[in-house]
């Protein structure tokens, strides 16, 4: 016999792990695909319309006072313990529960069934892509790359450096959008609030740990690492946009983040959309065929090898244990929802084959 004193904690637990399993049963049926989307259009317009009034990120003041009020708590829960007041530590315990299973509810609410929509390789041929098929493609992409880094500006070293505003990219974007649009029915985009792209407030901290860019989900924003070169930089805004668009898994945000770059009409934008594509096919051919990869990366165009070079120096000055500790955390979250951990951001590359053979061409 359960003693009394422990039902409510039981019951706590009970209906979170219940939750849990509910969010999983509903998954399986089209409420992702067809009731979702316009909970999440209702919400999203509605957090965009407070969080878009700030030039800061909003989201990282939320993470904050949630990262204190954590800290705040476990101190507490060592101090109920060493003074063995089990009573309290009870209903503590009973009431961080609760609020778990409250947390968990609304990040699905806001956004995070957008992992469980059909995915969108679902419309595309990717079975049996051979070597000289990757090889092809990178073919393709690293001659578009060439012949627009030619026309992009540079800083003072000769890197690679966009020239467009904030407002200037987030407009291109929603241009981009209608594009993808009208070309490519099987991309479905759920929320089209306008671009909320912010510079994050960690940036110096998650370049440490190899965060290029995350999106909040609480606040509708997407957040990008101001120190990262700008290759880079400017094709996360592509990518954490994707999220905000309703596209949740990494592999699918690359590959829409990609159509947003290519769709455009700046030089900019295309060259660090096609310029991100090379180089996740090369990564791939990399395990298969290095010397084909050494070969590519001595043809670069002298501007390439400049940006190369930088986003190397860059990576060297931050890379750490902290990156190591974030791709396990990493790995954890994305296999929660529904994806292949990390090796779902390489997912992009089938996605790039797929598309490729159905369209038949590059334009």
């Amino acid at each position: 016999m359960i003693p009394k004193k422990f039902y409510n904690i039981l019951i706590s637990i009970g209906l979170f792990f219940g939750s849990f399993l509910f969010i999983k049963v509903i998954s399986f049926t089209s409420f992702p695909d067809k009731i979702f989307p316009k909970v999440n259009v209702f919400f999203s317009k509605l957090l965009y319309f407070i969080s878009h009034k700030f030039p800061f990120s909003v989201g990282d003041i939320f993470y904050i006072i949630l990262t204190i009020s954590s800290v705040g708590f476990l101190f507490y829960f060592f101090k109920l313990i060493r003074s063995k007041n089990w009573e309290i530590l009870r209903k503590a315990l009973t009431r961080l529960v609760y609020f778990l299973m409250i947390f968990y509810w609304t990040f699905h609410l806001l956004w995070g069934f957008n992992y469980y929509k059909t995915p969108i390789v679902e419309n595309y041929d990717t079975e049996n892509i051979t070597i000289d098929e990757l090889k092809l493609l990178a073919e393709i992409y690293f001659i578009r790359s060439v012949f627009l880094r030619e026309q992009v500006g540079e800083d003072k070293n000769g890197v690679f450096k966009f020239q467009l505003t904030q407002n200037e990219i987030n407009q291109n974007l929603k241009v981009s959008s209608s594009e993808i649009k009208s070309k490519y029915p099987e991309i479905h985009f759920i929320n089209l609030t306008p671009p909320n792209v912010k510079s994050s407030l960690f940036s110096t901290m998650f370049s440490y740990m190899g965060v290029s860019g995350y999106y909040v989900p609480f606040t509708t924003e997407a957040q990008y690492n101001d120190k990262m070169p700008d290759t880079k930089l400017l094709f996360t805004q592509f990518h954490e946009t994707a999220h905000q668009w309703g596209f949740a898994p990494e592999n699918e945000a690359n590959f829409v983040g990609y159509l947003l770059g290519k769709e455009s009409d700046d030089v900019e934008m295309k060259y660090a959309s096609n310029y991100r594509a090379m180089r996740s096919i090369l990564n791939r051919i990399l395990w298969v065929d290095p010397v084909y990869v050494q070969v590519m990366l001595f043809r670069y165009s002298d501007g390439m090898k400049r940006d190369r070079n930088y986003e190397r120096e860059i990576n060297e000055k931050y890379s750490g244990k902290g990156e190591e500790a974030f791709s396990l955390m990493n790995e954890t979250f994305l296999r929660l929802n529904n994806q292949e951990g990390l090796e779902s951001y390489g997912r992009f590359v089938e996605l790039l084959v797929g598309f490729n053979r159905k369209y038949s061409k590059l334009e």
